[in-house]
């Protein structure tokens, strides 16, 4: 924060110390083990957690020294562990923000201790400052790691420090979930009324909040000043420092959660951090006493208006002139705005490659970064609006923010919302998105990072809110001719087409590896006791067209033989053994990401001297509204081959908690039917 200074240096010191709501708070105090916690063989909400948080408390308040006000918060942590399982919450992580101008947060009065009962005794072993460490992590963060030591089985962590920041919109957030259970979450904030924040809750547990508004005492004093110059009369005056005395209101705030259950990391969901339970601060302005009143963040368009101006942002577009003999070659080719687009896109994968940094304003400008050939996202992807720019396209840019960084929440107005930028060009009044930083990706899809949500497009004018979900499916196509051996193995070939998303995760699979063999290892143990060979790969840089790959293939364990009887599953491949959906309940929406179709057609020749017995019943099951959608149906192709129609659909992308139940159900029939198997007898 700026220095208090306003041609005189200002002394400021509270006449009343505002209260502090922890030091009032008797639930735990450092140091102070009680018999309860001691005893505590389990958690008392959860029996099968391996640790529980037995205290978790955090305080918040602005610090006033001689020449800044400052940001001082601390926390205080206790743990119990019960088992191995827990034993890395003996790990912690500090985060400290630091500035461009090497400005940066610091941490103070760290201190922590293990508790362990010994011959009946309860010892503690201490954290020293050889347990301590403290890196940059980014640009922008440094991160502190401490590792309490004497880790156990019963062992009780506790752990205490303070992080003091210059940076007065960092008003600390406090998550009062964790991965294990919470018995007692509690976070205390004071702010000055000179400080207007506005906070939004994260997650589904109930928080209860409480709020005191007390007028407190400030009082400021002028440092005295020396004149130059006649002033009444007299050479070099001396003015005297004064007194300024007036009240502010301080409000207590206290937010408070009880026996949290812990956070499970279920499947598809787009990050934790979307579904904790949490509270997040953004400074909206500031009025102090002495100055006049400043907003920082108040509407979309300031944003906008902000980010065009920004010479790392909407100014860096200008600089295109690198750009114009790629466009004029394109426009030579191109005979439509969606053709010019797609060459524009193709362009830039190859010639660009992305650093896996994702970023909304450029690392440099943008011919050093399209002739260096790599960059971050910003860099990437605003390199391609300009060029799309130059083919007399209607192009902007869009902030997003990934899936991993979390869900964008229009309401909230705050950049920090945001990580990533794309591409949209305007193609007969709809959006043609764009994100050239997965090269194996078509022009016409995003990658699956991007999808999450809305974007915010940024033009002059006022911006628009873009959606990033997609129609357009993970679609998959299996077809095996198989045939069993006299040693019960299965022997045939696989033909595998994948479409769009599939089509992305193989050629992004298969560049990824190291070598071809690899690749074929890594398909070998996806599909379980399986030899593959004499393999092909069509298309692997044709991005526009299918993944084809062809193979022999030898499968392993499938058939079983009990006296004249042969029993096989169907579903030799890719068979759905366990619900992946295993909690009976939840309240945060399942997240596909896209679509998904899969296809299987499996031919199975029997042996000459078997018949067939038994064949599991056909079965059409599907989710209302046609939502999700299963078949399965095995009949007979002639006297000796078997053949399985297979075909597993999500139409959509994403179901409500309140659909949970329904989707769980649907994933059960397809475990069972898919348990189901043929059964085959000796011929007379």
């Amino acid at each position: 924060m700026k220095k208090l200074n306003l041609f005189i240096s200002i002394v400021l010191f509270h006449l009343f110390l505002s209260q502090n709501i922890l030091a009032e708070k008797v639930y735990m105090k450092y140091g102070k083990i009680t018999q309860e916690e001691i005893a505590m063989t389990s958690c008392p909400i959860d029996s099968n957690a391996s640790a529980v948080v037995y205290g978790a408390m955090g305080h918040s308040e602005f610090k006033i020294t001689e020449s800044d006000i400052t940001l001082l918060f601390e926390k205080h942590i206790r743990i119990k562990v019960f088992d191995k399982e827990a034993f890395d919450k003996g790990d912690y992580k500090i985060y400290l923000y630091k500035g461009d101008g090497g400005i940066r947060e610091k941490t103070s009065g760290i201190k922590g201790a293990v508790y362990n009962m010994e011959d009946g005794k309860l010892e503690k072993s201490k954290l020293g400052n050889d347990n301590i460490f403290k890196k940059e992590l980014d640009k922008n963060h440094d991160v502190v790691n401490i590792s309490l030591p004497n880790v156990k089985e019963g062992s009780i962590i506790e752990l205490f420090y303070h992080i003091e920041s210059p940076y007065i919109f960092n008003l600390q957030s406090w998550r009062f979930q964790d991965d294990i259970p919470t018995l007692h979450s509690e976070y205390n904030v004071e702010i000055i009324e000179w400080y207007n924040y506005k906070n939004w809750m994260e997650g589904y547990i109930p928080i209860e909040r409480t709020e005191e508004k007390r007028m407190e005492n400030f009082s400021f004093r002028t440092a005295a000043k020396l004149n130059t110059g006649a002033v009444n009369g007299f050479e070099n005056s001396r003015t005297p420092g004064r007194t300024i005395n007036f009240d502010a209101n301080v409000s207590h705030i206290k937010y408070l959660a009880k026996d949290v259950p812990a956070f499970k990391d279920e499947p598809f969901i787009t990050t934790p951090s979307d579904y904790i339970s949490s509270i997040q601060f953004e400074l909206q302005s500031t009025k102090y006493p002495w100055s006049t009143y400043k907003n920082y963040t108040s509407s979309w368009d300031k944003i906008n208006k902000m980010l065009l101006n920004d010479e790392e942002f909407g100014k860096a577009l200008k600089g295109d002139g690198h750009l114009k003999e790629v466009a004029e070659k394109i426009n030579l080719k191109a005979s439509s705005p969606e053709e010019k687009a797609s060459l524009a896109y193709e362009h830039i994968i190859h010639k660009m490659t992305w650093n896996e940094s994702f970023r909304i304003y450029t690392s440099s400008n943008l011919r050093r970064s399209y002739n260096d050939g790599n960059g971050t996202s910003a860099d990437i992807n605003l390199n391609l609006v300009a060029l799309c720019n130059l083919l007399d396209l209607e192009a902007y840019p869009v902030i997003v923010s990934t899936r991993k960084h979390g869900m964008i929440r229009p309401g909230l107005v705050s950049l920090t919302q945001f990580n990533h930028v794309i591409s949209a060009v305007v193609i007969n009044g709809n959006y043609l998105l764009m994100d050239a930083t997965d090269n194996n990706c078509p022009y016409n899809l995003l990658p699956s990072y991007t999808l999450n949500g809305t974007g915010r497009l940024v033009r002059p004018g006022l911006g628009d809110w873009v959606d990033l979900y997609t129609s357009t499916p993970k679609s998959e196509m299996y077809m095996v001719q198989l045939s069993i051996d006299e040693d019960l193995n299965l022997k045939g070939n696989l033909l595998y087409r994948g479409l769009n998303y599939a089509a992305i995760n193989a050629r992004n699979a298969y560049k990824q590896k190291e070598s071809e063999e690899k690749f074929i290892k890594n398909i070998e143990e996806e599909l379980k006791n399986a030899e593959v060979s004499e393999f092909s790969i069509e298309n692997i840089d044709s991005i526009n067209k299918p993944f084809i790959f062809k193979s022999n293939l030898v499968l392993k364990d499938r058939v079983s033989q009990a006296g004249d009887m042969i029993f096989l599953n169907p579903k030799v491949i890719n068979r759905t053994i366990e619900n992946i959906f295993k909690r009976e309940e939840r309240t945060y929406p399942v997240d596909y990401n896209y679509p998904i179709k899969e296809q299987f057609s499996i031919n199975i020749t029997i042996p000459n001297d078997y018949v067939i017995d038994e064949l599991p019943q056909q079965t059409i099951a599907s989710l209302p509204e046609n939502k999700a959608r299963y078949i399965f149906s095995v009949k007979k192709i002639g006297d000796k081959t078997l053949q399985l129609t297979n075909i597993y659909q999500i139409n959509q992308t994403i179901f409500s908690g309140n659909e949970y139940l329904d989707l769980r159900k649907f994933n059960e029939l397809i475990v069972a039917k898919e348990a189901e198997q043929i059964v085959l007898k000796k011929a007379n």
